[in-house]
């Protein structure tokens, strides 16, 4: 076997054995939710935590350090080509859709890659197999690389998770199929919260004797029904508020901007204020800072819980999902873009770019242009079916394919570790 060889298929082996610890840290949230530990509520308020909490948390400790004015220059290209592609594979998903006569679900999990749980739990297992050690900077050790992959790859989430609530849910809630109960009795039953009362409805073939009589008033008891039916609609809770006179002009505007905002967003605002602050960075991120031992810490304790336990909830949730076939022809499709035509195109993209000048020559960031778009498809998209009353069963079905074949993602490592070799070639000291 020749050197060049030997080293794709030790790669290929360091790859494969991150990949199957992420499916089984997968597993173990499947096991437990099968065995009753889990149940739907509890696997939701975990992955809002998550989301929520934990996150930002991660975003601000990974995040600040490296989002000085001099870096953001450097890496530009990551959050430029995590929107590119997204939209790309978006675009790739319609033309599918419209050719295939497939459901629209498939044009977003064609289109939104997992961003963050599954990238960065698999650079962690690529720091303890020795494949980081690779994409080193000279003089920098491999948990300062897996550092840098992490605040790149969680600039690259914010804009993945900023463009999926923006578009996916418009795009979801054009399929057909809306599994909550539509009987008007069931929604209308007396429940907790303001307004919820039930409508008396006669059946019109047992009313009393007086009724049968009496055809002549039927048009005004309809009006008057019509009259007691609104009156029994839901009563607003909410206080009539108004804002000042002289901030009235800035109302919608503002409204609109928070309607935008996301927990991963408002983490990502706050680490570019402290990490582009001197001062703040100083005071926060230094670790002879002030508030390092204590706020920084409590920071880095909540953001290090993110990876594993959304990983592992990922798993929960798709055993507590009710699944459903998806289709062989739409699963096949998603899965065709996800693990062969995206990738594809990264590694033609930085083969084609890497080292020419056009962006900064930095091999982890030239191999994180390479998994970006790589890798099954994102878990949220359950969630944005629940929230636009369609579906979850066909999608879910899909996820659980998906993830049993994310293992394929350490062929896209090695691969993709091959052609930043080749690319680093370009750069004389690289």
């Amino acid at each position: 076997m020749s050197p060049g060889i030997g080293t794709l298929v030790q790669t290929f082996l360091g790859a494969l054995q991150g990949s199957i610890s992420v499916l089984l840290t997968l597993l173990a949230g499947y096991i437990m939710a099968r065995r009753g530990y889990l149940d739907h509520k509890t696997v939701r308020n975990i992955s809002k935590l998550c989301t929520t909490l934990f996150l930002p948390c991660l975003i601000v400790e990974e995040m600040g350090p490296q989002l000085s004015a001099s870096k953001l220059r450097d890496v530009w290209i990551i959050p430029l080509w995590g929107l590119f592609s997204t939209v790309l594979a978006h675009g790739i998903g319609w033309v599918g859709k419209r050719l295939m006569k497939l459901p629209y679900w498939t044009i977003a999990a064609c289109g939104r890659p997992n961003s963050n749980a599954l990238p960065l739990l698999l650079l962690q297992s690529l720091e303890h197999t020795g494949v980081l050690d690779t994409l080193s900077q000279s003089g920098e050790s491999a948990s300062e690389t897996l550092d840098r992959a992490k605040s790149l790859i969680l600039l690259n989430a914010i804009v993945q998770q900023t463009f999926t609530f923006q578009f996916t849910p418009s795009i979801m809630a054009r399929d057909e199929g809306h599994p909550k109960n539509q009987d008007p009795e069931s929604q209308n039953r007396l429940r907790p919260g303001p307004g919820r009362l039930t409508a008396v409805v006669q059946d019109q073939e047992r009313v009393g004797l007086l009724d049968d009589n009496d055809h002549d008033s039927d048009d005004s008891e309809r009006t008057t029904a019509e009259g007691y039916r609104h009156a029994l609609d839901d009563i607003a809770d909410q206080p009539d508020i108004h804002w000042p006179e002289r901030l009235r002009p800035l109302e919608k505007p503002l409204k609109k901007v928070w309607s935008g905002m996301s927990p991963p967003l408002i983490g990502a605002i706050l680490a570019l204020i402290i990490g582009i602050t001197p001062a703040l960075h100083r005071l926060i991120l230094n670790e002879d800072g002030a508030l390092y031992t204590s706020i920084t810490q409590a920071v880095a304790n909540l953001g290090e819980l993110f990876v594993v336990l959304q990983t592992f909830t990922v798993g929960a949730e798709l055993a507590i999902v009710p699944s459903t076939h998806p289709g062989t022809l739409a699963t096949s499709w998603v899965l065709f873009v996800r693990f062969l035509v995206m990738p594809v195109i990264a590694l033609l993209f930085v083969f084609a770019s890497a080292g020419r000048g056009l962006y900064v020559d930095d091999r982890l960031v030239w191999f994180l242009l390479i998994l970006i778009p790589a890798g099954p498809s994102a878990m949220l998209l359950v969630s944005v079916a629940e929230l636009v009353d369609t579906s979850q069963g066909a999608i879910a079905g899909y996820l659980t394919v998906a993830y049993m074949i994310s293992p394929l993602i350490a062929v896209v490592c090695s691969l993709g570790l091959e052609v930043v070799s080749i690319a680093a070639k370009r750069v004389s000291g690289l």
